[in-house]
């Protein structure tokens, strides 16, 4: 999948397929550091569009999640992600008995009768649980498992056996879940005869498939195997009994009664149910030597080689979905930061994260700035050569201005006389408010001392000085341009 994710979930490897779904070993990620690895089952893309299937994939989550037993594989969490159905499972680090079956056979080492029987007692108690299972009022609603067969067994290192996989499983009782004609639910050399007859079925029909793969694991071999599939049916509905074990030291007399009883084509004479077979397991197991039923000591020198190698492949894809995940991380962050803003944007975030004393402050040292400035100019403007005196009753008093505002609107101006220049530089730098610029600039403009008012006529703004002899043009100030 592209970003190896399903809802909450990293799929970090694949675990199997099957013709129905395939398994994954994921990873469940919370806050504080809090993962989990667990198994999650995905329906086939090209079953997903059948509504049949669909049906009974949904069906084994509200099946197996109300089974609460030890040997039974909890079901945590059902989901849809882009079309995708998933079941979310408990993780199991173990091997099925058909990856046990065939490493014994590959390195010709049969299993031990009392792990044999250990193993398939502890998997007839879990199927017990579906078998007896009530509904929240109490009331029976037995769970025909229907699929038991060596793939759908799982055995750990610590020697815990789980069954899983109650996909095709059954509810007594709930019309929804009967078969429809013409179809028949299981791997065809687990069913029971009265299923290939298509009678009526009861949870024997289990117990006669787990006697099937209890004889394949003293024996290393199939009861009723042929070259094909029809074969292979033909001789489980013969009225035939399963070829004979022998009686020797791989399947001591008391087992192989045992064995012949769970695979009695007639369903009356098998055991009438999974705690009778498991109780006749048990038994046999603890009159055998001690120190040959130890199940996690066989499983572990049997598969440790295989556990470790996984082991290894599963730390490897945590590492990659770690680096996928920091990735995409970085990728997220590059891309935010990337991001242009509206016009103004930063300022504005700026001016916003600013508190209101910092802009007070702000604002005041502009117009501090700016008065300062005009201040300036107007000292340079009244230490400049005065213009030649003109014949004018008026020319005795000079009006000298400086003005800005072309973006602030902010102006100055400032009047000299030969007799009172110091007192018109000294209130152009005197006033400035942080109500605004123009008020402080046009106060200072206004102070011109009493006595020049008084000695002169006030010089019209249109009347212009003389100009001097030694320059044939007006003498322009550095803020003239600012017009």
């Amino acid at each position: 999948m592209e970003d190896q994710t399903l809802g909450r979930y990293e799929l970090l490897t694949p675990i199997g397929r099957g013709g129905m779904a395939s398994v994954w070993a994921a990873r469940l990620r919370g806050s504080h550091g809090f993962s989990k690895v667990v198994a999650i089952k995905t329906m086939l893309p090209v079953l997903s569009s059948d509504p049949r299937f669909e049906k009974m994939f949904l069906a084994e989550a509200q099946i197996a999640a109300r089974i609460d037993h030890p040997n039974v594989c909890e079901i945590l969490d059902v989901g849809e992600e882009r079309g995708i159905v998933y079941l979310v499972m408990n993780w199991i680090d173990g091997e099925s008995l058909a990856g046990l079956l065939s490493n014994c056979t590959e390195s010709g080492r049969s299993i031990p009768p009392a792990v044999a029987a250990r193993i398939i007692a502890q998997a007839a108690r879990g199927l017990h649980a579906a078998h007896v299972l009530q509904t929240e009022t109490g009331e029976p609603c037995p769970v025909i498992h229907r699929d038991v067969s060596p793939q759908n067994i799982l055995v750990t290192c610590a020697g815990i056996v789980t069954i899983v996989d109650f996909g095709v499983a059954r509810a007594v009782g709930r019309s929804e879940q009967t078969t429809e004609a013409g179809f028949i639910k299981g791997k065809v050399a687990y069913l029971a005869p009265e299923q290939i007859e298509g009678r009526d079925i009861d949870v024997r029909v289990d117990i006669f498939a787990l006697g099937v793969v209890l004889y394949e694991l003293v024996s290393g071999k199939h009861p009723f195997a042929a070259e094909t599939d029809l074969a292979t049916l033909l001789a489980i509905a013969a009225p035939d009994p399963a070829p004979r074990l022998v009686d020797d030291e791989a399947c001591p007399a008391p087992l192989r009664a045992i064995v012949e009883r769970a695979l009695e084509k007639d369903p009356s004479k098998r055991y009438a149910s999974m705690r009778e077979l498991a109780t006749a397991l048990e038994t046999f197991a603890g009159g055998v030597e001690k120190g040959s039923d130890d199940v996690a000591t066989f499983v572990t020198q049997r598969i440790g080689t295989q556990r470790t190698a996984r082991a290894k492949e599963l730390r490897e894809a945590v590492r990659s979905a770690d680096l996928r995940r920091e990735q995409r991380e970085a990728d997220t962050g590059r891309s935010v930061s990337a991001r242009p803003g509206p016009p103004g944007a930063e300022a504005r975030t700026r001016a916003a994260s600013m508190p209101p004393p910092a802009r007070r402050r702000e604002l005041w040292f502009v117009a501090l700035g700016v008065v300062g400035i005009v201040a300036v100019m107007a000292l340079r403007a009244a230490s400049s050569p005065a213009p030649a005196p003109a014949l004018h009753p008026t020319a005795s008093s000079t009006s000298a201005s400086a003005s800005s505002g072309a973006s602030s609107g902010a102006s100055a101006s400032a009047s000299t006389s030969t007799s009172t220049s110091a007192s018109t530089s000294a209130s152009a730098s005197t006033s400035a408010s942080a109500s605004g610029i123009r008020a402080a600039t046009s106060a200072s403009a206004a102070s011109v001392a009493p006595g020049a008012r008084a000695g002169a006529p006030r010089a019209s703004a249109s009347v212009k000085a003389a100009p001097s002899p030694s320059a044939s043009a007006p003498k322009k100030g550095p803020l003239d341009s600012w017009d």
